[in-house]
């Protein structure tokens, strides 16, 4: 393999993700990194941006070990860790990736939340191997071009690194939920263009298994606050929903209407239905049912989380179906907001796309498959 081809498969893999990463070539020299490696490190926009972290440590020691396929791993400092990971070609070394694992969302330690540090530090020791797995999925795919049976390996194990990103996702939202730490990012913004990207992206996946989605908001904007990170999983958490339990002609409808001072969003599908005395539950953490009989149906959490979510927006959510002929889930959330929130800037489809860690790509990967590394 090139120089040239890992850093495409890379900057491919992880320009939008929210974890800071970085490529570097055999001599450490950085040749890429993220933005978010960027934001949170400002020196990796230079050469030495790796040797200056790494100072203390004996580079000729980790040179070697690298080139040996020895992985580097620093002590924490400044609340993070470094680790870096060779990428051999032919028993050469010819580049490496570079992680930082951050103990909370904001890299910063705070005695007052306890609590939300210790679930982001357990949630990132959990992502990180997943992190590395997709890295090495991505470079084995190079490979593998005219070779479908291992192709069809790679997918699979594909698939199921998202299916653990989804649980690991929902079981530490939960936690935070629970414990009652859970906070909105909330930026003021047009909620009915949010619901279009949101749409737009989803459609894409749905279409391709054959579920037409289509979505219905007013012409004119709707300015309020939300959190576009937490709802969007929400939603695509609710029209994942509507894939799984499908039948022949199913199809999936968005509407956003505005009554008096509410915003009602409804997901709706001409699915197979929930039965009278399962529906009562599903709101409830860890029920989960199968339509086929199957012990389980997933984690149970999805629409928990989806409830949750809603709730410390200050809206509400209902469900209402009939069995073989569908079900629309609709909630509410109030139209107010607060002059010095940030701004939402608007994500279009292709956002949503381009970020293969991106909460379409983690809600729909059990219905809508996912995409090669």
């Amino acid at each position: 393999m090139k120089f040239d081809d890992l850093l495409e498969m890379t900057t491919d893999l992880y320009t939008k993700t929210k974890y800071p990463i970085a490529l570097t070539d055999a001599e450490l020299n950085v040749k890429w990194a993220n933005i978010e490696a960027l934001s949170r490190f400002p020196g990796l926009s230079f050469i030495n941006g790796v040797k200056d972290l790494i100072f203390a440590y004996n580079f000729e020691n980790i040179i070697e070990n690298l080139s040996n396929g020895k992985p580097f791993s620093s002590e924490p400092y400044n609340l993070s860790r470094l680790e870096i990971y060779p990428i051999i070609d032919s028993e050469a070394l010819i580049g490496c990736h570079v992680y930082f694992t951050l103990d909370n969302s904001e890299g910063r330690f705070s005695n007052d939340n306890v609590q939300e540090n210790i679930i982001s530090a357990i949630s990132n020791e959990f992502k990180m191997p997943l992190t590395i797995i997709f890295s090495s999925l991505g470079l084995m795919a190079r490979y593998t071009e005219n070779d479908e049976t291992l192709k069809s390996y790679i997918k699979l194990i594909t698939q199921n690194c998202y299916r653990l990103y989804r649980m690991s996702n929902h079981m530490f939202e939960a936690i935070r939920f629970t414990a009652g730490i859970a906070k909105l990012n909330l930026q003021k913004g047009d909620i009915c263009s949010f619901i279009e990207g949101v749409c737009e992206s989803a459609s894409i996946l749905t279409g391709a298994i054959g579920i037409p989605l289509d979505f219905v908001v007013p012409s004119e904007k709707i300015i309020t606050s939300f959190d576009p990170s937490r709802l969007s999983s929400c939603l695509f958490n609710l029209i994942s929903n509507a894939c799984k339990f499908t039948r022949e002609g199913n199809k999936i409808r968005v509407k956003l209407e505005l009554l008096q001072c509410n915003v009602v969003i409804s997901v709706s599908d001409s699915g197979i239905g929930i039965k009278e005395n399962v529906i009562e539950h599903i709101f409830k953490p860890y029920f989960s049912f199968d339509p086929n009989g199957r012990p389980y149906g997933g984690s149970g959490l999805g629409l928990t989380i989806a409830k949750s979510i809603i709730t410390l927006h200050g809206g509400t959510i209902a469900v209402e179906s009939r069995e073989n002929e569908g079900t629309r889930l609709a909630f509410t959330l109030p139209v107010k907001y607060e002059e010095d929130l940030p701004d939402y800037t608007t994500e279009n489809s292709f956002s949503y796309l381009s970020d293969r860690f991106s909460s379409l790509y983690i809600e729909l990967s059990d219905v809508c498959g996912s995409p090669m590394p």
